[in-house]
């Protein structure tokens, strides 16, 4: 016989899983493993990278899969902390291919007043979008912009995925399959009306979605009472660590 307590499942005595919201998080360290790897395998020497070009793309899939697995678990376990029960809590976690601005308005929905306090974040440091032979800098980011920017990278994800673009190399990226940003808003301008990844837009791409998660999520989890744990998850650096 399986039981569903308020933070366990259990069947005949054993516990089977653990209902918390730090277990959520977790599973998103770990899902976040690979993109990490990934990112760390690329040589970062300047011009052509050759094959090791088809680790951004790679980084970019591997991280908003996490984070929309993670976005589906974390509802669903801090909806029953607030007592849902598990047909609620189907309706309610239903989503397809959250973006960071999909997940705020979800737990805000849950949650009142979480948007306002998630919007005070302090700014986050990310690589900037070149233009048309521009170069890579560094650049700090306020809330509003994250939520853009991962919109565009949502939109990166799709043209990815449904074969639209290959993401290895400079391409033209189509218009956008949802809302109204463009892959190509997030992307380093090249002539020609072509647009790449690169892997400054990967690591950046990476840093924005575990930023949004994290942001919203601790704001979800104090409402609880909870505290979570975020030492295991991936902080993304901007820059080689140096021997």
């Amino acid at each position: 016989m399986i039981r569903l307590t308020r933070r366990l499942l259990v069947r005949k005595d054993i516990v089977l899983f653990q209902m918390n919201l730090q277990e959520a998080v977790n599973k998103y360290a770990r899902s976040l493993e690979v993109p990490q790897r990934l990112i760390q395998l690329h040589p970062r020497t300047p011009g052509n990278a050759g094959n090791f070009s088809a680790l951004p793309p790679a980084v970019v899939l591997g991280v908003i899969a996490a984070f929309e697995g993670f976005v589906e678990e974390f509802l669903a376990l801090s909806l029953h902390a607030r007592g849902y029960g598990l047909a609620q809590i189907a309706k309610r976690v239903s989503i397809n291919n959250p973006t960071v601005a999909d997940f705020q308005k979800k737990a805000e929905n849950e949650f009142p007043g979480l948007s306002r306090s998630v919007a005070a974040s302090p700014p986050l440091q990310v690589w900037n979008i070149p233009g048309v032979g521009g170069r890579p800098s560094t650049e700090t980011i306020d809330w509003v912009k994250v939520l853009q920017r991962a919109d565009g990278w949502m939109e990166v994800r799709h043209c990815l995925t449904h074969g639209l673009v290959s993401g290895w190399r400079t391409e033209v990226w189509p218009g956008p399959l949802r809302g109204v940003t463009h892959a190509s808003s997030v992307l380093r301008a090249k002539a020609g009306g072509k647009h790449s990844i690169g892997l400054i837009g990967a690591i950046s791409c990476a840093r924005i979605y575990a930023y949004g998660a994290r942001r919203i999520s601790d704001q979800v989890a104090t409402a609880l009472g909870e505290t979570l744990d975020w030492s295991n998850v991936p902080d993304f650096p901007l820059k080689a660590a140096t021997s």
